[in-house]
């Protein structure tokens, strides 16, 4: 396994890198982003709407990928919790070579005095957790670049409203600011069932979805390292 796969491995997951769509996900501890996401998730919400015959689907599925995309970075995020010992050991040999980690691992191993305290086990469990929440994140990925696909259509034929409802999210927004500066902001609730609102909110229900997913996505790099540290070892026992 070449040394890049090995910092791969280390890297990717605690931290999220450049490949990520999100500016906070970029330059943040990926728990943190994940925590944030999550709480934009439940802030917009999963209920499904009636509004308009021909897009209430379209709605309804944004949020219904949104629901489902909060479950799979749920996982995810409980994943990071459980295995905070191999990340923190994996980062301490972030430079090692595939000889040098896994002569540490076995020198770790070595001197444990239970079982439970071995690494390697939890390096493999900390790699099939992954795996399994990676397999349900790919499964998820098909619908919602379709839905994406669907939502500039939609969108298009819908634009009037789409336009109508920018504009007075951007002038509340502006206003907001400056309340908000004088101390005097006053709250004003959104109409659900106003169609433009409603599409704009869709699109910020995939957009989430789709930068959860992009995080998840990055796991496939620890899962392909840790196999193929796996591979070799088993190939010189």
């Amino acid at each position: 396994m070449k040394k890049s796969l090995i910092c791969a491995l280390i890297c990717v997951p605690l931290f999220t890198g450049c490949a990520s769509t999100s500016d906070n996900a970029a330059t943040l501890d990926r728990d943190q982003a994940v925590s944030e996401l999550t709480v934009k998730m439940d802030n917009l919400g999963y209920n499904p709407v009636t509004i308009q015959p021909g897009v209430d689907e379209f709605l309804n599925m944004a949020a219904a990928i949104l629901e489902r995309q909060r479950n799979v970075i749920g996982e995810y995020r409980k994943q990071t919790e459980n295995f905070r010992d191999v990340q923190a050991f994996l980062y301490a040999y972030k430079d090692a070579t595939p000889e040098e980690l896994e002569l540490a691992i076995a020198e770790f191993d070595a001197g444990a005095k239970t079982e439970e305290e071995k690494i390697a086990p939890k390096i493999n469990a900390y790699s099939q957790a992954n795996e399994n929440v990676y397999n349900q994140n790919v499964e998820l990925t098909k619908t919602l670049m379709l839905e994406m696909a669907k939502s500039a259509y939609i969108l298009s034929e819908h634009g009037t409203a789409v336009a109508q409802a920018t504009a007075v999210k951007v002038g509340q927004d502006t206003l907001d600011v400056v309340s908000g500066y004088f101390g005097n902001k006053e709250e004003k609730e959104e109409d659900p069932q106003d169609l433009g609102t409603a599409l704009l909110k869709a699109t910020d229900q995939l957009s989430l979805a789709l930068e959860a997913n992009e995080i998840i996505d990055l796991e496939k790099e620890t899962i392909d390292a840790v196999k193929q540290l796996q591979q070799e070892q088993e190939a010189k026992s």
